[in-house]
């Protein structure tokens, strides 16, 4: 007599393999997998999470830094203009400077100039005042500091008057009769005298 096993193949073979493992075979396959899927994400995300963070702190970061490093740079190009601006307004201020002094030289030199102009002026006016009628004068010689004076009179008294008035003036310092002597001119005595004085110095 013939005996034939209707049974599926897979499942008596599922069956055998699950009774040869101590059953379930199928089901611990599975499940061994889904937790193999679990670590694997588990591993990304560790390896994905340093760089998630560095980019979210770029992200909140970093615009802040460049904002801040271009407001530097702003303000560095700022100072940088500014000094040199201030380089050049120094320049100018020095050469200002220079070109002041050397007016100011000048007008003192013509200062100068002008006040011993007008003291000889006043010398001159001052000779012509004070000198006797019977006297007059031959040569004057004026000197930065000092005044010589020669001429001729009729007598030692003219000499003397006019020496006395040189020596009240103003203008005039440590008046000296430096010779007096008698020359005959024309037949006539007369007195040919030498003066020096000592200018006042200008204020």
């Amino acid at each position: 007599m013939i005996k034939i096993n209707l049974a599926s193949p897979g499942v008596g073979s599922s069956a055998a393999i699950g009774a040869q493992f101590g059953g379930g075979g199928v089901e611990d396959v599975f499940i061994s997998g889904e937790e193999s899927r679990k670590e694997a994400l588990k591993r990304l995300v560790v390896i994905l999470l340093p760089a998630v963070a560095l980019y979210a702190y770029q992200e909140q970061n970093v615009p802040g830094k460049l904002a801040q490093l271009a407001s530097m740079q702003q303000n560095l190009q700022e100072l940088t203009d500014y000094n040199a601006k201030a380089a050049a307004s120094v320049a100018e201020i020095k050469k200002f400077k220079e070109d002041e002094a050397i007016i100011e030289a000048r007008i003192a030199a013509l200062d100068k100039i002008s006040k011993d102009r007008s003291r000889e002026i006043r010398v001159m006016d001052l000779l012509q005042q004070v000198i006797p009628e019977k006297a007059w004068l031959t040569n004057v010689q004026l000197n930065p500091e000092k005044v010589i004076v020669q001429g001729m009179a009729v007598s030692d008294y003219e000499v003397s008057q006019f020496l006395e008035a040189l020596t009240k003036s103003v203008f005039l310092m440590d008046v000296n009769l430096v010779s007096s002597t008698e020359v005959i001119v024309d037949g006539n005595s007369l007195k040919k005298f030498e003066i020096s004085c000592v200018l006042e110095r200008p204020q």
